[in-house]
C-alpha cells in the first residue's frame, strides 16, 4: 500500500511540474508576442515605436528622427559616395548616435529656395547590427543579415540621389529650417556635402562669413527651439578656397549654435 501511494503522489507531482512549466511556457511566448507588438514597424506610414520597455524604464533617451540630407548641387564623386557610405554604415553601428528604432529619412536638397525638399524612398527604423543580438534567443546573422539589408536600402537611396543634375544653388540651412519644422521628431541630421551655403540668405561662393539677421532667423528655425541636438557632417572636400579645412567653419558654428556638430570623415 505503501509502494503505492508514493507512486500516485509522485505521478501527482510529476503532473503538476509539467503543468507548471506549460504556463510558464505560455507566460513566457504571450510576454513576448506582446513585446513584440510594441516594437512591430509599421512601414505604411513610416512609424517607428517609440523605444523599447527597457529603454524607457532605464531612462535612456528615447529614438527620435535623423534625416540624412545629401547636397547634388555639385558632383559627388564615387569615392566620396563610398567614403559616406562606410561613414554612415559606421554612424549606424553606434548605438548611442543612432539608437535602435532611430527614424531614418533621405532627402536630396532642393535645386532652389523655391523648391520643397521631398523624400527620397520611405522612412526606416535602425534595427540592432548582429553584435547587439540576445544569444539566448536570437541568431547574431539573423540580425547582422536584416541589418544589412536596412543598409542596402539606405545605400541604393544614396545612389539614386547622386544621379541628379547639379543644381544653381545650395539653399542648405533653408531645407534644414523647412524639415525640423515639417517633422516634429526630427532631432539630428546627417549630411553629405561641401557646406557651402548658396542662395538669397547667405552665399559663401561670395564670401559671407558674418550670420545677417534674415540668416540668424533662419537658423532659428533650424534649431527648432532646441529639438534638434546633432548635426553630423560627411564634409565634401572641393579643395576651393572659400571652403574651409575644418568643419563646422564661423558661419555654421554660429548657426547651429550649441547644437553637437561634428563631421564623420
Amino acid at each position: 500500500m505503501g509502494s503505492t501511494s508514493d507512486e500516485a503522489g509522485g505521478s501527482s507531482l510529476l503532473w503538476k511540474s509539467i503543468l507548471v512549466v506549460i504556463v510558464l511556457g505560455l507566460f513566457f511566448a504571450g510576454y513576448r508576442l506582446w513585446y513584440a507588438d510594441g516594437l512591430r514597424v509599421h512601414y505604411a506610414d513610416g512609424y517607428c515605436p517609440q523605444g523599447t520597455w527597457p529603454q524607457k524604464r532605464e531612462g535612456v533617451v528615447v529614438p527620435g528622427h535623423t534625416v540624412i540630407l545629401i547636397d547634388t548641387s555639385d558632383e559627388i564623386t564615387p569615392t566620396d559616395a563610398e567614403a559616406a557610405f562606410d561613414r554612415i554604415d559606421l554612424w549606424a553601428r553606434d548605438t548611442i548616435q543612432a539608437p535602435f528604432l532611430q527614424k531614418i529619412s533621405i532627402y536630396g536638397l532642393p535645386e532652389s529656395m523655391a523648391q520643397i525638399p521631398e523624400q527620397s524612398g520611405r522612412s526606416w527604423c535602425v534595427p540592432r547590427p548582429g553584435a547587439m543580438a540576445n544569444v539566448l534567443y536570437e541568431n547574431p546573422r539573423a540580425v547582422e543579415i536584416e541589418f544589412r539589408r536596412f543598409l542596402r536600402g539606405v545605400k541604393s537611396e544614396l545612389d539614386s540621389l547622386r544621379q541628379r543634375e547639379q543644381a544653381a544653388q545650395s539653399p542648405i540651412a533653408e531645407t534644414m529650417a523647412h524639415l525640423v519644422q515639417q517633422h516634429e521628431d526630427l532631432d539630428s541630421f546627417v549630411l553629405v556635402s561641401d557646406m557651402l551655403q548658396h542662395s538669397t540668405l547667405a552665399t559663401h561662393y561670395g564670401g559671407d562669413t558674418v550670420l545677417t539677421p534674415e540668416a540668424g532667423s533662419e537658423c532659428e528655425r533650424v534649431l527648432g527651439g532646441g529639438r534638434l541636438r546633432s548635426v553630423w557632417v560627411y564634409y565634401v572636400d572641393r579643395e576651393l578656397d572659400v571652403q574651409g579645412r575644418l568643419w563646422p567653419t564661423p558661419w555654421w558654428a554660429e548657426c547651429l549654435n550649441a547644437v553637437q556638430a561634428q563631421t564623420l570623415n
